[in-house]
């Protein structure tokens, strides 16, 4: 009877891991032995053995479809986990009771074999399984660094390190969440997609998940075999693969450097190219450990291992209260000093939140009592509150026809607004106009934005000025009123822009017609020290449910914003006018465009609009 390999993946588990079987499975079918793919469940044919990674199908099949004993004895574990996770301890639980196991990772093996579990180390090499490119140098690469990481506070500290360095390259950052990802979404790419995207770029960036320097093994297969060349981080487990002739290694401090470097070097990165495709291919197919599998598969066929398993799930139990406290527990009844303890603490937050709903009224009133009398002040001097001043234009305002428009609401930002004109005044698109509108600061708002416009005369500028503060919300739409531009940039006074910013923002739309608003990845910076990413993640209305992810620095289409309302001017959402906004994008069935590259700065500060309680 011949034996078939039967890959058993899990439909709600991560869409990566089922990929990663398909490909184990392309080279065991190319080795001789027949195959199949099932998922959700083991059919039971007393020719197959099955393949499993087993924290992806314990943890997302139901318990009545987990192997029954006789089926574990037939089980090869498929180990992808490294040590000191959480889904590395559910991995070794899982394996020991298999009828055999396999890990990609050295270290893993080890810890697996301290445990009792006999396991072996299947070494990942190249597919064609994988391979899109098939060593063709005429295509073009369109992508200078492509980054695949799930998101990690590691990598997003990093990646906001390499803004600086990044923006002039043409990049793809895609983040997708650390949760597993059972279908494909804007940034998690299966299949062709993937392997398009992988042959579209020249550098993939690889950021280590954690300090552990293990080895993404099949990401840089994936990409090596689609013609990728990689810069990662060091790691000890690169063999054969060796750095400076296949990849380029370095510290996480110096990647951007280094891919930036290669890029400038197109004779090296075409050579390193070639280097690494021949050399996976010549040294390290994949077939030697597909052979090995078919070897542990047969002879579990032959004579599978007896399971010590007495139900399916190996899922590791909690410590059972020693006797001694239970028997102490049970002769004196619970403790009445713990009596409602909970239901306490739990008042207590609610107490808090409350608390700071009652606050955030009290200032929002108190803050339109002063708009109120303010504006009484301005009736009583025969003069219209809702008036916007112009204070000053540019020369070059007059000629200029600009197709994008910035606006920068301006309120109390005399140190800031300055570096946020100058980032504007060293962007690359041409056709611009820069409208700042001062909402009554009470600093030297106005005078810190004459001081730039008399600088860069040549740029189309125009300031204007509320007569009394009149709040973020009006302030914008005063803004997009007096906007020339089809396209609009939202750009609050303490945040800046990079030079190319505004140009693969115009291009995004340009090629996405039916998509409203375009924004940019921003590097979150505290006293200038880059901390973390923001708007990294890809338009998903669903999302927007829990939380608003996406910044107001943004280019949108004037006409529809306007159609839309414009900016909430409620004084209920203080603060939140962008996150309101988008809401009701999705509610109206629109939708915005992330342009995965970090173009813009965003400045984290008690006195940025966010936080400022008095505008």
């Amino acid at each position: 009877m011949t034996t078939t390999l039967c890959f058993v993946g899990a439909r709600r588990g991560n869409a990566f891991m089922n990929e990663v079987l398909a490909a184990v499975a392309h080279e065991v079918e190319a080795a001789g032995m027949p195959t199949e793919l099932a998922f959700d469940a083991l059919p039971e044919d007393s020719s197959y053995v099955y393949v499993l990674i087993p924290h992806e199908y314990y943890e997302c099949v139901r318990e009545e479809l987990h192997p029954t004993r006789a089926q574990l004895g037939r089980t090869i574990a498929f180990c992808t986990e490294q040590p000191g996770t959480h889904w590395f301890d559910l991995t070794r639980a899982h394996a020991a009771l298999a009828g055999a196991a396999v890990d990609i990772y050295p270290d893993a093996v080890r810890e697996l074999r301290r445990a009792g579990v006999l396991a072996e180390h299947f070494r990942l090499g190249y597919s064609g399984f994988w391979d899109r490119w098939h060593r063709d140098e005429s295509r073009d690469r369109p992508v200078d660094i492509l980054h695949l990481g799930a998101v990690n506070e590691r990598r997003l500290r990093a990646l906001a390190g390499f803004a600086g360095t990044l923006w002039p390259h043409r990049t793809r950052l895609l983040i997708p969440p650390e949760r597993p990802k059972s279908r494909e979404r804007a940034d998690f790419l299966l299949g062709e997609a993937k392997w398009e995207c992988l042959r579209s770029a020249k550098v993939l960036l690889n950021l280590h998940r954690q300090e552990s320097a293990y080895f993404e093994w099949v990401r840089v297969l994936e990409g090596i075999a689609n013609g990728c060349v990689l810069v990662s981080e060091h790691s000890p487990d690169c063999e054969p693969l060796v750095p400076g002739e296949h990849f380029v290694s370095g510290t996480l401090e110096n990647l951007a450097l280094l891919a930036d470097h290669l890029l400038r070097d197109d004779e090296r990165l075409a050579a390193m190219r070639l280097a690494a495709y021949d050399h996976v291919r010549a040294e390290l197919p994949m077939r030697p450990a597909a052979e090995r599998l078919i070897a542990m598969a047969e002879g579990l066929a032959r004579s599978p291992r007896r399971s010590r398993a007495k139900q399916a799930s190996a899922r590791p139990s909690p410590r059972p209260t020693p006797r001694h406290r239970l028997r102490s527990y049970l002769r004196s009844g619970p403790d009445p000093r713990l009596d409602g303890l909970y239901e306490r603490q739990w008042s207590l937050g609610e107490w808090s939140r409350r608390s700071d709903a009652v606050l955030k009224r009290l200032v929002i009133g108190q803050i339109e009592l002063n708009r109120r009398l303010a504006a009484q002040e301005v009736v009583l001097r025969h003069e219209d509150p809702a008036e916007v001043r112009v204070v000053a234009r540019t020369p070059a305002y007059s000629r200029s026809e600009p197709r994008v428009s910035v606006l920068i609401p301006l309120y109390n930002h005399a140190e800031e607004v300055g570096s946020a004109l100058e980032s504007v005044a060293a962007t690359e698109l041409e056709n611009l106009e820069v409208v700042v509108l001062d909402d009554a600061s009470t600093d030297r708002s106005q005078e810190a934005v004459l001081d730039v416009f008399a600088e860069h005369a040549h740029v189309s500028g125009m300031l204007l000025q509320h007569v009394v503060n009149r709040g973020l919300g009006r302030t914008r739409n005063d803004l997009v009123a007096a906007a020339r531009g089809d396209l609009v940039f939202m750009l609050d006074a303490d945040n800046e822009i990079y030079p190319t910013a505004l140009d693969r923002l115009v291009e995004a739309l340009d090629d996405d017609s039916g998509a409203f608003f375009a924004y940019p990845m921003l590097e979150e910076h505290v006293d200038g020290e880059p901390d973390t990413l923001r708007s990294y993640l890809p338009w998903e209305p669903g999302q927007l449910a829990e939380a608003n992810f996406i910044d107001a620095m943004s280019l949108l289409r004037r006409q529809e914003l306007v159609a839309l309302g414009g900016y909430t001017e409620d004084p209920r959402l203080h603060g939140w006018e962008d996150y309101d906004l988008w809401c009701r994008t999705a509610d109206r069935g629109l939708r915005g465009v992330l342009v995965p590259q970090i173009l813009a700065r965003y400045r984290r500060a008690a006195h940025s609009m966010l936080y400022s309680i008095t505008n």
